[in-house]
């Protein structure tokens, strides 16, 4: 009786510990929360205004978070924590996803939403962690690794194979000199930007990025005003649901 009751009252501390020493999760304050600081202030522009133009034109939802470390607490733990406080994507369509970066532990997840897991499946979020993730942040390349990943997620979710990299598209084919349709898309979206477009209102960029993405969303998309411009607005989540879909890996 008294090794069965200690028994118990040691589960119970360790149970109370595990909760006080979780990670806390960070307020959802835009499509892009850098709190590894991993990313440049160029990077992290065209990565907001890509995903905000996503959102807008397709409804679908990805963020990406950045953690210095998971402190003590396992990546899927954290990862499942944050997309049902956040609730990315549409309430009814569960279509949000979450790129997590946990810098010091050197994992990476991707969680998808429950309509997400039928296009954006384990396997392939597995394959965008091991060759789009994994080989740039181990040259230490970590914004060039986001930005591809956001884009193959992307592409993915919104059944547009011209933006998927051909590592992902076809892994056994893979050689090491990268994407360049992929590069290409990021400085020409990246150009556009700088120069202004989104600023006036966004028009021309979105029927870019409309073209890019297909328009899954159909008319509600690049009605008078484009995406609405980049420089208003917010990013919130719609009440997304998710199961526990996606995929883990490191570099």
């Amino acid at each position: 009786m008294k090794n069965t009751l200690y028994r118990l009252t040691a589960v119970l501390f360790l149970f109370a510990a595990t909760i006080l020493s979780a990670r806390e999760v960070p307020p959802l304050s835009g499509p892009v929360n850098d709190y590894a600081a991993i990313l440049s202030a160029d990077e992290k522009e065209t990565l907001e205004s890509f995903l905000l133009a996503l959102d807008r034109q397709t409804g679908v939802q990805i963020a990406v978070l950045t953690i210095p470390s998971l402190e003590g607490e396992s990546l899927e733990s954290f990862s499942l924590k944050t997309v049902e406080q956040w609730k990315l994507g549409q309430q009814g369509e569960d279509n949000g996803a979450l790129l997590l970066v946990s810098l010091e532990d050197r994992a990476v997840r991707i969680e998808t939403g429950y309509g997400l897991e039928g296009t954006l499946t384990d396997a392939k979020s597995g394959l965008i962690i091991r060759n789009v993730i994994a080989p740039r942040f181990r040259e230490g390349k970590y914004g060039a690794g986001v930005l591809e990943a956001v884009r193959n997620m992307a592409g993915i979710a919104t059944d547009n194979r011209e933006i998927i990299s051909e590592s992902v598209k076809n892994p056994q084919k893979e050689k090491s000199g990268g994407n360049l349709a992929g590069l290409l898309f990021f400085i020409v979206f990246y150009l556009i930007m700088r120069a202004g477009f989104h600023r006036r209102g966004g028009l021309f960029t979105g029927l870019l990025l409309g073209s890019m993405l297909g328009g899954r969303r159909g008319g509600s998309g690049c009605s008078s005003g484009g995406f609405g411009g980049f420089s208003g607005g917010g990013f919130s989540g719609g009440g997304g649901g998710f199961g526990g879909g996606g995929a883990s890996g490191g570099w």
